[in-house]
């Protein structure tokens, strides 16, 4: 990679080393006339012989912990070198162009401090990809009518400012990450891009959703074995998100709010075509875990876990 890149690519192994490959494969295409740097960060999930052999210009951040979502980030955007960096989960195949034109839209907008592409299912369908922020009241009108459709800022073809940006994929310039002191560890996974981008806009930027670009999203992928630990770890973040934006009050409110959509879902799944006692099961679970975050083990403990067995 000759000079300075133009953006710098930052991706958390999940362990999927053929997902992973399929990702990096797609790069070169989608990195078109921008200089690229890339950078793996095994999770302690043992892929770093892997992408050396298949992908010698890759970097990889190797080590025998296991880290948070922006932890790990973080400590590839130590190592950035590029003015943007592609913060990119490993389960998404990027369009031929993708990131060159993500890095045009940023360069002609100097004001937009982050922005990210279309992200599609699989299938082709458009998955959502911008998002309002989560407040306590746009909670409430969700328990009130038990929709989301509300939420959503992307779809169409209009570039547009949004609130934020799934952290699936997300373009950010990175002074505007340095501004605002990177990712914040202390959520361990979930919320951290909806807090990076309030955090951006604080400072000053813009956050934009560009349709232009776009890239294949294997949504959960990564955390797919372990369901009941995800939804334990998605309250804990939402806890964690509503107390440091909304106080004590605001974390109270959005988790009973939370709880009691949750449980009204549970109701109509167990009369609505299409749903089963399965499913009413699950709606409980998430309502419980609304409540009491912490009552059972969520991903953050199975690292912990694997970290204690590393140092042993």
């Amino acid at each position: 990679m000759p000079g300075v890149p133009d953006v710098t690519v930052s991706i958390v192994s999940s362990g999927d080393v053929a997902i992973l490959r399929a990702c990096l494969d797609s790069i070169p295409a989608a990195a078109g006339a921008s200089a690229v740097q890339t950078i793996v960060v095994d999770n302690a999930v043992g892929i770093a012989a892997e992408v050396a052999a298949s992908h010698p210009e890759v970097e990889v951040i190797a080590g025998g912990l296991r880290r948070g979502f922006g932890a790990n980030h973080n400590l590839a955007c130590a190592r950035a070198k590029g003015r943007y960096v592609f913060i990119l989960n490993d389960d998404t195949v990027l369009d031929a162009g993708c990131i060159d034109r993500l890095r045009r839209f940023m360069d002609q907008n100097p004001s937009v401090g982050a922005a990210g592409p279309r992200l599609r299912h699989p299938d082709g369908r458009d998955q959502p990809s911008a998002f309002h922020f989560p407040t306590p009241g746009r909670v409430a009108l969700t328990t009130a009518t038990l929709q989301r459709a509300g939420w959503i800022m992307s779809g169409g073809e209009h570039i547009r400012r949004v609130d934020w940006i799934h952290g699936a994929a997300m373009m950010v310039r990175r002074e505007a990450i340095a501004a605002a002191g990177g990712m914040d560890e202390g959520f361990y996974m979930y919320l951290e891009d909806v807090d990076l981008c309030r955090r951006i806009r604080d400072h000053g930027w813009e956050v934009a959703f560009f349709p232009r670009a776009g890239l294949v999203h294997l949504e959960n992928s990564s955390t797919a074995a372990v369901p009941m630990r995800r939804v334990y770890q998605h309250a804990r973040s939402r806890g964690i998100y509503a107390r440091k934006h909304h106080g004590r009050a605001g974390e109270r409110a959005v988790q009973a709010l939370t709880a009691a959509t949750f449980l009204a879902r549970a109701g109509l799944a167990r009369v609505l075509p299409g749903h089963d006692a399965s499913d009413a099961a699950f709606f409980r679970a998430h309502a419980r875990a609304s409540l009491h975050p912490y009552a059972e083990p969520a991903v953050e403990e199975a690292a912990a876990e694997h970290n204690e067995g590393a140092a042993a």
